[in-house]
């Protein structure tokens, strides 16, 4: 019989955690984030890409969020 355990995770950084977001799916690199950044994540945006504006890449601007979660521990 398994029980539960609870356990705190950090959240993956999205793009409304980057320093150059600005409202919607706009930042300062796009006037509209491409679908690549939002599926892989944030983070993938770690160099510049064709058709950007500037130089930016995804920089945090805080910590990750942290989240409690309750997991079933079958050992």
């Amino acid at each position: 019989m398994g029980h539960i355990i609870d356990k705190e995770i950090t959240q993956p950084y999205m793009c409304e955690d980057c320093k150059h977001f600005r409202r919607g799916l706009t930042c300062a690199a796009f006037d509209f984030i491409p679908s690549e950044i939002i599926e892989d994540g944030a983070e993938s945006h770690d160099h510049v890409l064709p058709g950007q504006k500037g130089n930016f890449v995804f920089e945090p601007k805080g910590e990750r969020e942290k989240m409690r979660v309750y997991l079933l521990d079958e050992d």
